[in-house]
């Protein structure tokens, strides 16, 4: 059972290493920052639209500590979404899983970047 739980540690510690450079902060509200995904290496970012109360001023944390300043370009309150838009930017994009290899029971591991 260890050696289980150990190779399961393992890899997930892999997927974050894997994935992380696709997560960005998001700081849209005072004091309050939130996570997001970079969508496209074009700078497209999906963010939870509760966590965006201002249109403007809004910043984005990337992984090697560079901030940059982002716009709003589309919400969907009803799916909780929210899509802002920065310069190019060049980090690894995630890689995406085939939703058809995913069944109920699966382990889903979530990451966020809030903080400095």
């Amino acid at each position: 059972m260890v050696r289980v739980l150990s190779g399961l540690s393992d890899a997930l510690a892999e997927k974050v290493a894997e994935v992380a450079p696709g997560i960005v902060r998001v700081e849209a509200r005072r004091m309050r920052p939130a996570s997001g995904i970079l969508w496209s290496a074009d700078g497209v970012i999906i963010t939870a639209h509760h966590t965006v109360h201002l249109d403007d001023d809004i910043r984005v944390g990337l992984p090697d500590g560079q901030t940059l300043q982002a716009e709003l370009v589309g919400r969907d309150p009803s799916t909780d979404l929210a899509v802002l838009r920065t310069t190019s930017i060049d980090p690894s994009l995630p890689a995406w899983t085939e939703l058809n290899s995913l069944r109920v029971g699966h382990l889903v591991l979530a990451l966020g970047r809030p903080g400095k």
